[in-house]
C-alpha cells in the first residue's frame, strides 16, 4: 500500500508540469553589450556631424560607409544588443544623403561663379560731345586712345573682360564743351558720367560682376 501512495504522489507530481517542460531548464540569457554597435554609433555621429561642414565633409564619404558596415554587423551578432547598431547605420547613411547635397551645392555654386568670370561679355563705349575730344578706353589688349569730333560708339566682346573704363576730354579752347561718357556691358548701363566747360572731362567705369 505504502508504494502505491508513492507512485501515486510522484504522478500526481509530475501532472503539475505542461508536457515537454523541463522546470530544470535555464532561463533566457541576457543580452550583451554591443562593441560594434558603439563603434558604429560614434562613426556615424562623426560622419553626420563632419558632413554638415563645407569641404571637410568630403571625410563622410569614407565614415559614412564605414559606420553603415560596422552597424550591420553588429545588427546580426547574436544576443547582443541592436539599438547603436541601428542608430549607427543611420547615422552613416543620413551623413552620405548631406555629404552629397553639400558637395552638389558647392560644385553648382563654384561652377556659377566660375562661368560668370569666364563668360564672353560685349561691352560698348559710348561717348557724346559738342566739339572735338579725346578718348581712352580699356580693351583686352591694353588702353587704347582715339581723336574725335562728333560722337563716338566702339563695341568690344571678349572673355577677358572684368573691369572696363572710359575717359573722354574736351576741347580746352571751347568754353562751352560739354561731353558724357556711357559704358554698357552685355546690355546694361554700367556706368555714366558728363562734363562740361573748356577741357569739359567725364570719367566712366563699370565691371562684369555688378553689371
Amino acid at each position: 500500500m505504502s508504494g502505491q501512495h508513492q507512485n501515486a504522489a510522484f504522478t500526481g507530481s509530475s501532472a503539475t508540469y505542461p508536457q515537454g517542460q523541463n522546470p530544470y531548464a535555464p532561463g533566457p540569457q541576457p543580452k550583451q553589450g554591443n562593441g560594434l554597435g558603439v563603434a558604429a554609433l560614434v562613426v556615424g555621429i562623426v560622419a553626420a556631424v563632419l558632413s554638415i561642414i563645407p569641404v571637410v565633409g568630403m571625410a563622410a564619404f569614407f565614415l559614412g560607409p564605414v559606420a553603415i558596415v560596422l552597424g550591420v554587423i553588429a545588427f546580426f551578432l547574436k544576443n547582443r544588443k541592436k539599438g547603436m547598431a541601428i542608430a549607427g547605420t543611420i547615422l552613416g547613411i543620413i551623413s552620405l544623403i548631406i555629404a552629397g547635397v553639400m558637395t552638389a551645392a558647392i560644385s553648382a555654386g563654384v561652377k556659377a561663379v566660375d562661368d560668370k568670370i569666364n563668360a564672353e561679355h560685349t561691352v560698348e563705349y559710348v561717348v557724346t560731345t559738342t566739339g572735338a575730344a579725346d578718348i581712352t578706353y580699356w580693351t583686352p589688349g591694353g588702353t587704347s586712345s582715339e581723336k574725335v569730333t562728333a560722337d563716338w560708339k566702339k563695341s568690344v566682346t571678349s572673355k577677358e573682360f572684368n573691369v572696363a573704363s572710359l575717359t573722354v576730354m574736351g576741347d580746352f579752347s571751347d568754353p562751352n564743351a560739354s561731353v558724357s561718357c556711357d559704358i554698357i556691358i552685355d546690355g546694361k548701363s554700367a556706368g555714366k558720367n558728363t562734363g562740361a566747360g573748356a577741357g569739359a572731362h567725364a570719367t566712366c567705369s563699370g565691371n562684369t560682376w555688378s553689371k
